[in-house]
């Protein structure tokens, strides 16, 4: 590790994969969509884009096979030394002391020939932009890294390490079984997701696919009856749904959670393994969540904030530590390794003045939104007045979701937007607590409170929207330090 190292020539074909999706459209329109657009005579002009983009293709290569070339790295001094570039050799040393965790991943381009990919995280990573990459090196060299690395920290001198194996405590602390899988998959709801994606790949080629003429041709199929309409709805959501359960399924497929001394470490995936490392010292708070579909047969899941780095998890910024768990099991598989969190809590529920508000407001905008489509969609529009109990059953879920505890140096926070999520903060990690009164709530006496804590390089917000006033100021002079009593007196 002391001699400057390159990557696996592989990186070339790696890097060259991962920008094709870059070339998509460039490919379509030319060759496919610009054959019938551009009109240029003689044989070899016709060809002039074509071949244009085809020696874009082969610049493209071979800057990236003087980029592997000029790319090294090394372990030098407690450092991690990686030097680059043609014209402008760029050097970056990043000690020790300031890397967090180095994140392993493998897709079905490494895999066959066991390399990993590297993420260098540091306090300093913004984003989902890692400190330093490589891209593609050797599993053996990759946990050869880790180990110089983790020993250098904890003073271990590395010609030990090199001579001798020094064992490691390691706990498992969740496996995923087959049956979670399925279930986690089949309740994933990312159905919307696919649709979406599907929808804003389609409508990049809104210039060469006659809309007009479809929308036409649709108007004649509704016409053919509502029951022909509702198969093909139903076939697409179906279709949606079974795309979603898939990705669900390759996504977090071997989910595993190890303790390996002050760190989690986390693997999942099929086609690509994820490892991700999270010192225990950079989670600032644990949220569990409950979904409408998953919280009916007592099922959750379990994520946590961490401060910095470009680990979390893209969907919600926020990592997931339990994917799915029955919700009365979380207390035991985590508070033996979680212990400054207290998982038993006795939540305050929100005063049963504050129901009307929850239900009020929602009401409101539903009725609005009604009003709205039956105008314009007379008489079908009169449908959409289901939106109104709906509103109104969403609204009574919110207030009962609605609660918090103070254990100690501990506040949780219940709430519900469309899923319900339990917040636990430790009171030195919340960043910001936030009280909010407005006028219609200043005649019931409620109130509106948040905190806040660090999650990647933004922030994750718990809000009751309605809580009893004495009680929103009992959290906030917790939070504050002030005794209210005293100042009273």
């Amino acid at each position: 590790m002391f001699e400057p190292k390159r990557l696996h020539p592989m990186t070339v074909l790696y890097d060259f994969v991962r920008s094709l999706k870059e070339l998509i459209i460039p490919f379509i329109f030319l060759f496919i969509i610009g054959k019938n657009k551009i009109v240029i005579e003689g044989p070899l002009l016709s060809m002039l884009p074509q071949l244009l983009f085809l020696l874009f293709v082969l610049f493209m290569i071979a800057s990236m096979v003087i980029k592997w070339l000029r790319f090294t790295y090394r372990v030098e001094d407690n450092e991690l030394r990686i030097e680059q570039g043609l014209f402008v050799k760029k050097k970056r040393y990043i000690p020790f002391d300031r890397i967090q965790s180095l994140d392993l991943s493998e897709s079905i381009i490494h895999r066959p020939l066991g390399l990993v990919k590297v993420k260098v995280e540091t306090a300093g990573s913004s984003g989902n932009q890692a400190e330093a990459e490589l891209t593609a090196i050797k599993k053996e060299d990759a946990e050869t890294l880790q180990k110089i690395i983790a020993d250098a920290k904890n003073k271990i001198p590395a010609d030990i390490t090199e001579k001798a194996e020094v064992r490691t405590e390691e706990d498992i602390i969740y496996k995923i079984t087959p049956r979670q899988l399925l279930f986690l998959a089949s309740t994933s709801g990312r159905a919307g997701v696919v649709i979406s994606a599907f929808l804003a790949f389609i409508f990049q080629f809104e210039d060469f696919i006659p809309y007009d003429k479809l929308f036409n041709e649709m108007q004649e199929l509704v016409k053919s009856g509502v029951v022909f309409i509702s198969a093909v709805v139903f076939v697409a959501l179906l279709i949606a749904w079974l795309l979603s359960v898939v990705i669900a399924f390759f996504k977090y497929n071997d989910f595993t959670v190890r303790k390996v001394k002050d760190e989690l470490i986390i693997t999942r995936g099929l086609l690509e393994k994820r490892t991700t490392t999270v010192p225990l010292h950079r989670i600032q708070a644990l949220t569990i969540t409950e979904s409408p579909i998953r919280q009916p047969f007592g099922y959750a899941s379990v994520s946590l904030e961490s401060a910095g780095g470009s680990s979390t998890d893209l969907e919600n910024s926020s990592m997931v530590l339990l994917p799915v768990v029955k919700r009365n099991k979380i207390a035991s598989i985590l508070e033996d390794y979680l212990t400054d969190y207290v998982f038993e809590t006795h939540f305050k529920a929100a005063p049963s003045r504050a129901m009307r508000r929850y239900m009020l407001v929602k009401s409101i905008i539903a009725l609005i939104i009604a009003s709205i489509l039956t105008g314009f969609f007379w008489p079908y529009g009169l449908f959409a007045a289901v939106l109104i109990p709906i509103a109104i059953l969403w609204g009574y879920a919110q207030y009962k979701s609605a609660g918090w505890d103070i254990s100690d140096s501990q506040l949780t926070m219940r709430y519900r937007n469309i899923e319900q999520h339990t917040m636990l903060m430790r009171k030195n990690r919340i960043q910001s607590m936030e009280k909010s009164v407005s006028w219609f709530q200043k005649r019931a006496d409620l109130t509106a409170i948040s905190a806040s804590v660090k999650s990647g390089e933004a922030s994750r917000q718990a809000e009751i929207a309605h809580l009893d006033e004495l009680e929103a100021l009992d959290i906030y002079d917790w939070y504050s330090h002030r005794d209210r009593a005293t100042e009273i007196g």
